[in-house]
């Protein structure tokens, strides 16, 4: 089926975030290549008329379509209200239909990167149109297998960001060693 099909598709919101606020402004900087948050909101905005109309919902997923990186996350509700900078496309998946990690771990797969790098375009900097991204297909397994392969996309989250932290603490141990070596 086409993520039109699945989801409200929006843009996100632009604004000139500030170091103070009552709304998280979430922006690509804040995720790594893999669409893992690796930083927190560190700028926010006013809230108001304007910006309600673009709070994030619990399992909204957020899906950059510009710039050279391409990824895929499914928001998670905190105690602070958030929104998306205007470098995402905002999903609201039918939950009855697709479950919204599922959708982002699909959206995440080198396959998925591939044909959005087939079908994306700009002069300067890469970009998908919205009517693109709504265009575009993915499976539709059953309710039951969307949430394992969701599940097996956060295991291997988990793996990866384990993994990384491991060979952090072996290039500290090696500098260590050197260190201690050459005195």
């Amino acid at each position: 089926m086409s993520i039109s099909e699945l989801c409200d598709l929006r843009f996100g919101f632009y604004s000139q975030p500030d170091t103070v606020g009552t709304v998280a402004y979430l922006q690509a900087r804040q995720f790594s290549e893999d669409g893992r948050q690796i930083a927190p909101a560190d700028e926010y905005i006013q809230f108001d008329e304007r910006v309600e109309a673009h709070i994030l919902r619990d399992n909204d997923v957020l899906f950059v379509g510009k710039g050279n990186r391409l990824f895929a996350w499914c928001y998670r509700q905190t105690g602070q209200p958030a929104v998306a900078s205007s470098i995402f496309f905002v999903l609201r998946p039918d939950t009855k239909m697709v479950y919204p990690q599922y959708l982002a771990a699909i959206l995440n797969t080198p396959l998925s990167k591939a044909a959005f790098s087939q079908i994306g375009g700009g002069t300067n900097i890469f970009s998908i149109r919205k009517s693109e991204l709504g265009a575009f297909q993915i499976p539709l397994p059953s309710m039951r297998q969307q949430k394992k392969v969701a599940a097996f996309a956060q295991l291997y989250q988990q793996e990866i960001e384990l993994t990384q932290q491991l060979i952090a603490q072996k290039q500290k141990l090696y500098s260590a060693i050197i260190s201690k070596l050459t005195k």
